[in-house]
């Protein structure tokens, strides 16, 4: 053996001893210690079971929000400059209110230091007041947007987590969309109730006429126990401020409620807010619907709240949740969801894995039969060639699919017809009178830009499919891409290896091909 043939043989031994330790999780897990460099492959959820979600993240809604906290920011302020008060006319548009040219002034000054995002548009004089409107601009609208679904993402991811989901696939598809996969949760509505929840949360004052200000807007609210209450329009308190959030039963009724934790942001701004209100109904706010509006009866200073009303301890749950993980920057709009069972799964494991044995076991007799000791050596390649291909599945974290396992037989038929090419170009020289040595060269030599130029089309193809596709059609490229990878290494380079060490002769003395 020379030199290079050494080196050859160390690489070769290398390359599988490192692919046989990645895979060892996935058929000896239990005997091996935690620091076991290997992966497990991760199954997708045809193969599995669970829920697969599709959701659109309302950008549109996203903006408004955020406008309107603009709004309540210049609102505040302003009231010493002697604004009435500012309203959002839509998603992009605001219209603050001013008494005299002074007022208006002041308002501009404020406006192009501080928020510099807003463009003055149309002004409007009624007597004494005028009317100023500001346009959010479009670079903040799109940066807006952007910047929502890339928080819903986290968001969802952060809620994901309530149910201990291994291996969950949380990822953008698209420009405004959501994919979600959870392996092995097959409740449906109890997910999309969990992550779909927006979660927005709010303290606002009851609005009482005796005791709020005339200039102060009053706006209707649906309470969960039915029936709409009126609270002032300023919102006082967001669930920005909470630090954490827990399910406990109260001692009153003996009901589950949801207790809050405030930051130390919080802490302060609800000492303020329950000193300045004594006697007044601070009312709890959740996604537009009011939870519970207990009267403030004395100054809170510990820096905690609690929300309550008729939980059940599963509703109770899935609030804290919610609320522990912030709040959606926009709502979610289901645009696809179905649940996949595990008995399904493994039918489809079963049927796929009994396709692949028996594929291989037909290919590796024929090649056997046909070819002979050389046909022996293909075969070895060939196990060879699935051992990396698993290998690289588990190493980059790969999702094996149903449409995979197509991808890994169609790999075996790839790499069967790359040793078809080198085999029958060897017999051609043989025919033509070369040598063993010789026709083994020559047949090398005349198929590697034959099978590489095939191969190579054939993964551009893959990769198309990988950017472009979602779902199963990117599990199947992903295995078709690295099973061109090594399909090359292995018909090319292991199996001429292969040639050089091993000398196949058959009983003739001849080449056994």
């Amino acid at each position: 053996m020379t030199v290079k043939q050494q080196q050859q043989s160390f690489f070769y031994g290398a390359l599988l001893l490192i692919s046989l330790m990645i895979l060892a999780p996935n058929f000896i897990a239990e005997y091996l210690p935690t620091w076991w460099p290997g992966k497990k492959i991760n199954l997708g959820l045809d193969l599995k079971g669970g829920s697969y979600l599709v959701l659109s993240v309302q950008t549109e809604e996203a903006v408004k929000s955020q406008l309107g906290q603009i709004a309540g920011s210049i609102n505040n302020d302003l009231k010493k400059a002697g604004v009435v008060r500012g309203r959002q006319l839509n998603a992009r548009e605001i219209e603050l209110t001013s008494l005299g040219d002074r007022a208006l002034v002041e308002i501009e000054n404020l406006v192009r230091k501080n928020y510099p995002e807003l463009t003055k548009g149309e002004i409007k004089n009624e007597g004494n007041r005028y009317k100023v409107t500001y346009r959010i601009s479009e670079d903040k609208a799109e940066t807006i947007k952007k910047d929502s679904v890339m928080q819903a993402i986290e968001t969802v991811r952060s809620r994901v987590d309530y149910y201990g989901v291994t291996e969950p696939v949380i990822q953008r598809a698209g420009a405004d969309r959501i994919m979600i996969q959870l392996p092995n949760v097959t409740d449906l509505e109890a997910v999309k109730k969990t992550i779909g929840s927006v979660a927005k949360l709010e303290f606002r004052l009851v609005y009482e006429a005796s005791r709020t200000s005339p200039e102060t807007a009053s706006i209707k609210f649906p309470q969960k126990e039915g029936g709409e209450i009126a609270l002032e329009d300023d919102v006082l308190m967001t669930g920005d401020v909470i630090e954490h959030a827990a399910v406990e039963i109260s001692p009153q009724n003996n009901q589950p409620e949801v207790t809050l934790r405030l930051n130390s942001i919080g802490k302060g701004v609800f000492d303020r807010i329950t000193g300045a209100n004594v006697g007044r109904q601070l009312a709890i706010v959740l996604d537009k619907v009011v939870q519970s509006a207990p009267e403030i009866k004395v100054r809170i200073g510990g820096g905690s709240a609690v929300i309550s009303g008729s939980f059940t301890k599963q509703e109770a749950k899935q609030l804290a949740v919610v609320l522990r993980s912030g709040a959606l920057p926009a709502p979610l709009k289901h645009e696809e969801e179905r649940t996949v069972g595990a008995a399904l799964g493994s039918d489809s494991i079963k049927a796929g894995m009994i396709a692949s044995i028996v594929s291989a076991i037909v290919v590796i007799c024929f090649m056997a039969v046909y070819y002979g000791r050389s046909g022996i050596l293909a075969n070895a390649c060939l196990i060879l060639n699935i051992t990396f291909l698993l290998a690289s599945l588990a190493l980059f974290g790969a999702t094996l699919t149903l449409p995979g396992i197509a991808g890994l037989a169609l790999t075996l038929g790839m790499a069967v017809d790359a040793n078809v090419i080198i085999y029958e170009r060897i017999r051609e020289e043989i025919r033509n009178g070369a040598s063993a040595t010789a026709a083994i060269a020559a047949g090398f030599n005349k198929a590697h830009w034959t099978i590489l130029d095939a191969n190579l089309t054939t993964l551009l193809s893959g990769l198309v499919l990988f950017a472009f596709g979602t779902g199963p059609i990117r599990g199947f490229a992903v295995t078709l891409s690295l099973g061109i990878i090594t399909t090359l290494i292995t018909a090319l380079y292991v199996n001429k290896f292969g040639f050089d060490i091993f000398k196949l002769r058959n009983s003739k003395g001849e080449l056994s091909i």
